[in-house]
């Protein structure tokens, strides 16, 4: 069985640091018209000192969390055109944006970070599948589900995307809800779906570690929300603000990882939290160190493993399958 660990023991901050800095994803580097899904299993990419996560599933070619990408196709609809955003382009026409799927967690690095703002759109594949209905959503507007049924909405119809920010230990410490469509409007004329970028204010969102993100939608099936759970983000804006105080990033291994009925975990004696994509704890185990966690009782998908101590902390993604 192979032992996958992180180690990370250096001291991270001995000075004051105010830096704002914004994540427009141009320091990576892509073919034109191109994306990078994290096919090469590496569960996450790194811009402007912000980590993103994703996974990506060999077996059946298929990935969620974040991908970039500078793709300009804003036209074409469909499950084909996912990694494009709708605008045609990053903000302000630059080239590279990043493409957020269905579930995964963004880190900031350290705990005490500032957010301000970021800018967000629609993906095509969202954006065509609300505006034109298509074998799974419905036509945003329409009294109709996709499948041509009375749906109860009367056409009032929404998405959004929930952002909720994280502390250190893991709370939830606040949220904020985006739009990318709304037709509840009085007047029709007022309905729209988000088709440039917007920005975005996350000024109320302080002493961040981590973000989750979470999608609502008028049109909900069987088997949850119908319509394409995307967005596209670009300029992601955040202010580091280390204090003087040092502090210290908590070694530990958990394998196997992605897990199924078991997890391994070894490491430093302290708190360990388990979170779901939506940032809820699942799991907790106190003064905790070397053990085998049931978890089978965990349905299939990405996690956030968390131990803190009195100085320490350290955060590894964990996949459930």
């Amino acid at each position: 069985m192979k032992k996958i660990y992180f180690l990370a023991s250096a001291l991270l901050a001995a000075t004051t640091l105010n830096a704002q800095t914004t994540v427009d994803f141009e320091d990576l580097t892509l073919p034109a018209e191109s994306f990078y899904n994290g096919d090469d299993e590496a569960g996450e990419f790194v811009s402007g000192g912000v980590t993103f996560g994703n996974e990506y599933v060999t077996a059946w070619g298929s990935w969620t969390g974040f991908s970039y990408s500078n793709i300009t196709d804003n036209t074409t609809p469909g499950y084909i055109n996912q990694y494009s955003a709708i605008p045609g382009s990053g903000s302000n026409g630059s080239e590279n944006y990043a493409v957020y799927y269905n579930a995964d967690t963004l880190y900031l690095p350290g705990n005490d970070n500032n957010l301000v703002s970021v800018n967000l759109t629609n993906n095509a594949y969202a954006y065509f599948s609300m505006k034109d209905g298509d074998a799974y959503g419905k036509q945003f507007g329409s009294a109709n589900d996709a499948n041509g049924d009375p749906d109860g909405t009367n056409g009032e119809d929404f998405f959004y995307v929930t952002i909720f920010n994280h502390d250190a230990a893991g709370n939830k410490t606040d949220s904020i809800d985006f739009y990318l469509a709304d037709y509840r409007f009085p007047d029709n004329n007022d309905d729209y779906i988000v088709d440039t970028w917007e920005t975005v204010d996350l000024s109320g969102f302080t002493n961040t570690n981590f973000l989750t993100f979470s999608f609502s939608s008028s049109d909900v099936g069987g088997i949850g929300v119908n319509t394409p759970q995307y967005f596209a983000m670009d300029n992601f804006v955040y202010e580091s603000t280390v204090g003087v105080d040092t502090y210290e990033r908590a070694d530990f291994a958990m394998y196997p990882n992605p897990a199924e009925s078991t997890l391994n975990v070894e490491g430093v004696t302290g708190d360990y939290k388990i979170f779901n994509s939506n940032g809820s704890i699942v799991k907790e185990f106190n003064n905790f160190n070397v053990s085998t966690i049931d978890i089978s009782d965990l349905t299939p998908g990405i996690y956030l493993v968390k131990v803190s101590t009195a100085s320490t902390f350290g955060t590894r993604k964990l996949i459930v399958r």
